[in-house]
């Protein structure tokens, strides 16, 4: 299910969003999106919401990492 995702561009990035704009870059633009946008989207998409402690602390304790505690299924 897809759902709203916000992320934020450091200033540097929005500056290079800027110049391929401004600049009709293409080849630059899918590079910014392949590099910096894509895998800010990915990661936030991955990222845990709304659990509660004790199933955090439960998949914790059974070797999960804060990037995959919804992907590890407990044993």
């Amino acid at each position: 299910m897809l759902k709203k995702i916000v992320i934020s561009l450091e200033p540097e990035e929005q500056i290079r969003l800027e110049r391929v704009v401004l600049d009709e870059d293409a080849s630059e633009a899918l590079r910014l999106l392949k590099e910096r946008i894509y895998p800010k989207l990915i990661k936030e998409r991955e990222k845990t919401h709304c659990m509660p402690s004790f199933e955090l602390e439960a998949r914790k304790r059974d070797g999960a990492n804060e990037d995959n505690l919804l992907l590890k299924k407990k044993k």
